[in-house]
């Protein structure tokens, strides 16, 4: 397994550690509502008192209705694994067959999706280097002998490029410049997953710890398509 896979292999286990996260927050958060409730009813603060008890009650019954997640994230961990078995595809370049490389495109275009902005500026940041600005470092998987034309001047930087090879359903050649930039922002998508996993751990020691802070934001990547998860990331967070 080469290391693009093996990075890729990480949105699986980020998925199955995402809903061990949300259950956790939603159960850390609530402990902590009901602290601050007490403390409240203790210093006649009723007002502020019926505040944390509805953030107890919607808690507790967005993380009774997670079942549903639970049950989906399976799937989930499927498709992308599937995902990551496609987009890795990338590295044979030219050896592609046409089918192969339809699905490496869709699989890229639903990890592209899922990442954070940052790291598409950082794609979009990226400059093409000259060479692949030649029509020569491409590939049509459909027409092996024929050649491919040169990108058109508005393909300025790595995003554009594989935008347009999606749409030609090109891919670069093994070995040229094109080719390094496209792994190169393949591999940027794929090293999300990891540095997630480990904000997700970090978080989940402080509360075990009992330091974590419950007002600060929660940002999570790829975040699971449920109403509930995303209530429960929300409540308590200024």
């Amino acid at each position: 397994m080469t290391d693009l896979e093996i990075a890729l292999t990480h949105w699986q286990a980020m998925a199955e550690l995402q809903v061990k996260f949300i259950e956790a927050l939603a159960q850390y958060k609530a402990e902590t509502a009901k602290a601050e409730l007490v403390a409240a009813v203790t210093a006649g603060e009723w007002a502020v008192a019926r505040m944390k008890a509805r953030v107890v009650q919607e808690l507790e019954a967005s993380l009774k209705r997670l079942t549903r997640l639970r049950a989906t994230t399976a799937r989930r961990v499927e498709r992308l694994e599937r995902h990551a078995r496609d987009v890795a595809k990338i590295r044979s370049g030219e050896s592609l067959t046409p089918s192969q490389l339809s699905l490496m495109w869709g699989a890229y275009t639903v990890f592209e999706r899922l990442v954070p902005a940052a790291v598409l500026e950082q794609i979009i940041g990226t400059p093409l280097h000259a060479n692949s600005r030649l029509g020569s470092s491409y590939a049509d998987p459909r027409r092996p002998r024929g050649t491919c034309p040169d990108p058109p001047p508005s393909v300025d930087n790595v995003h554009a490029l594989i935008g347009w090879l999606k749409r030609r359903a090109y891919v670069p050649r093994r070995g040229t410049d094109a080719y390094r930039q496209v792994i190169g922002a393949v591999a940027a998508i794929a090293d999300v997953a990891q540095g997630e996993i480990q904000t997700l751990e970090a978080a989940l020691r402080q509360m075990e710890q009992g330091t974590y802070d419950t007002w600060q934001p929660v940002a999570i990547a790829a975040l699971p398509d449920s109403v509930d998860a995303k209530k429960i990331v929300r409540l308590g967070s200024k």
